[in-house]
């Protein structure tokens, strides 16, 4: 498993899997691990699943207004195979985005 943390305008930050989990392979549920915040640096109540999937999930924070966030974008359209749009206000990605994945 592997687990990166993207801040924008900063390069892709890989972190420690402890802790971390994907999916429920049988309900597909996805919980919030303990780390998960602190690596996003907010409260737990604001941290959003934002995408998930059997081999990724996606983490971001809730109604997060911050900085674009491109190279996030781009590494969870690669996951999710979900194009995002810079001319698409209601698909760019602002702020951290922790994207643990299977592989």
């Amino acid at each position: 498993m592997n687990a990166t943390l993207y801040l924008p305008h900063q390069s892709p930050r890989a972190v420690s899997v402890e802790g971390l989990t994907l999916p429920d392979p049988t309900t597909g549920l996805v919980r919030i691990p303990e780390p998960v915040p602190a690596l996003m640096g907010c409260p737990r109540g604001l941290v959003d699943v934002l995408a998930s999937g059997p081999q990724y999930v996606a983490y971001s924070v809730f109604d997060c207004e911050g900085k674009i966030n491109q190279a996030a974008m781009v590494a969870l359209a690669e996951a999710s195979g979900v194009g995002f749009e810079l001319d698409d206000e209601d698909t760019i990605l602002c702020g951290p985005v922790l994207v643990v994945t299977s592989s």
